[in-house]
């Protein structure tokens, strides 16, 4: 036989605590919209793209200047050197579509997606920066 009184039951001390009026979890809270996958994969890739850049051209001045004459354009160096960056400039430009594709989607934050346009812009501006640099030096 059972009787009752009235009182809830005791709560153990490793259930989670009940809830007794008002906002109290990150449920109820109301939240911001979620973040887009395509600009967080933009923003990524802006990073990643950027420190490859960087990479590549560190490996190419340091062939360069490890040579009196310079580098031979025709070494095996310098030919990957040159696919690297096209690889990189192509990449960056993936960045910036996967970038766009965040700025369309509805219902989604478009901070990552604006970063990651203007990183990997800025990783492309300054590749042609140092090309024109480059050019301009007579090299």
């Amino acid at each position: 036989m059972s009787f009752d009184t009235g009182n809830p039951p005791p709560q153990s001390p490793y259930s989670p605590p009940q809830r007794q009026g008002g906002p109290s979890f990150a449920g109820d809270v109301p939240q911001g919209k979620r973040q887009s996958g395509f600009g967080i994969a933009s923003f990524i890739m802006s990073i990643m793209v950027g420190i490859g850049a960087f990479t590549v051209i560190l490996v190419a001045g340091f062939a360069e200047a490890s040579s009196p004459e310079g580098i031979n354009e025709e070494s095996p160096i310098a030919i990957i050197v040159g696919l690297c960056i096209f690889g990189v400039i192509g990449l960056n430009l993936l960045g910036i579509g996967l970038g766009v594709a965040g700025l369309c989607q509805p219902n989604r934050s478009r901070i990552f997606a604006i970063l990651g346009l203007v990183f990997n812009g800025l990783v492309i501006m300054g590749i042609i920066g140092i090309m024109a640099i480059g050019v301009a030096m007579g090299g």
